[in-house]
């Protein structure tokens, strides 16, 4: 089947949405969004044109926020789930109702510690949880229960995993699952990667937990995400269309890279002869350079061929990288429902 390029609908050019990492399309075409971990806990509201239009301070400041889900009554649900070192006892889920209440809710993995990037809500409000495996080969976990009220950790179970197509491992990144929405249908489940979408048919809808698992474990379409760098939010629009954020290469921004992925090669420079013993050493203002850490971590992404015979990695959080937010010009329920024409 023939799926259209994603195109940029918008840029998120505000210097507060520097880290997006959750993406929600509302119904009346606004946007909401938050940040990853290391930024305040706040859910910014977006026009159709990526502008800033309001925001919501959340009270609750998140360890590591990497997803945003909507549920069906409007309720948002930020995920503070991400754990880079595998470090925490547990992770949590935010829920602010539309009313503005608000819940924290704790949950534990029953095999410890997991980094993960991928929140799902399905109908019966009980969160799968995808997490974030470099081998393209994740753990997919379920909550027992509805969050409640209570403060102590609830159990997660693991209900199976999901597999990135050994083909599609091109790079570091792209068997890595940064982000997860579910259409307003529920009838397609939708994973990503640093570089691919992935749409998992759900024809009987996701109205359980269960069904998400199900849905998860069938073939999916695969949605090339060409052009972003370091993209983790994704969502469905009301009517379908797919919709993901991530920060969008410039020519100016690219380095040579070899080999790539990984880091630039840096020559040391030779050392400078010493000055003779009693004369006075010269200062001398010279043209900064960037350390190696400043691209100590490449874009996860890999590499992108702008010719054949020249490859090119960019580093994350470049100041010359634009956020934007791509739609793919599909509808959520054409890759499943009408074959190429």
């Amino acid at each position: 089947m023939a799926l259209a390029d994603p195109q940029v609908r918008c840029t998120l050019d505000d210097e507060r949405l520097a880290e997006t990492s959750g993406l929600v399309a509302e119904p009346g075409g606004t946007y909401e969004v938050v940040n990853d971990s290391g930024n305040a806990s706040t859910v910014y509201v977006l026009d159709d044109r990526c502008a800033v239009i309001g925001e919501r301070e959340v009270p609750e400041q998140g360890r590591d926020v990497e997803d945003l889900a909507r549920g069906a009554d409007g309720t948002l649900w930020i995920a503070d789930i991400g754990d880079n070192g595998r470090r925490r006892s547990s992770v949590a889920v935010l829920r602010l109702a539309p009313g503005g209440d608000e819940t924290v809710t704790r949950f534990t993995y029953p095999d410890g510690a997991h980094d993960a990037e991928s929140l799902l809500v399905p109908g019966d409000d009980r969160p799968v949880i995808v997490t974030k495996d470099l081998s393209g080969r994740s753990g997919v976990y379920v909550a027992e229960r509805a969050p409640g009220d209570s403060e102590e950790p609830q159990p997660l179970r693991r209900a199976g995993e999901v597999v990135v197509p050994g083909e599609a491992i091109t790079s570091v990144g792209s068997g890595t699952y940064t982000g997860g929405a579910i259409s307003a249908d529920g009838r397609v489940v939708a994973l990503r990667t640093y570089t691919d979408a992935w749409l998992y048919p759900a024809p009987g809808g996701t109205a359980t937990a269960e069904d998400v698992v199900t849905a998860l474990a069938s073939p999916p379409v695969r949605v090339p995400l060409a052009g972003e760098v370091q993209g983790e939010a994704l969502a469905f629009a009301p009517d379908g269309t797919l919709l993901a954020t991530g920060r969008r290469r410039r020519a100016s921004g690219r380095r040579p890279c070899s080999p790539c992925p990984g880091r630039p090669r840096w020559r040391p420079r030779a050392p400078r002869p010493r000055p003779p013993a009693g004369r006075p050493r010269s200062v001398r203002a010279s043209r900064s350079r960037s350390p190696p850490s400043a691209w100590s971590s490449p874009s996860p992404s890999g590499c992108s061929r702008s010719s054949p015979s020249s490859r090119w990695c960019a580093g994350v959080a470049r100041p010359d990288a634009a956020n934007g937010l791509f739609a793919a010009s599909t509808r959520a329920n054409s890759p499943f429902a009408r074959p190429d024409p």
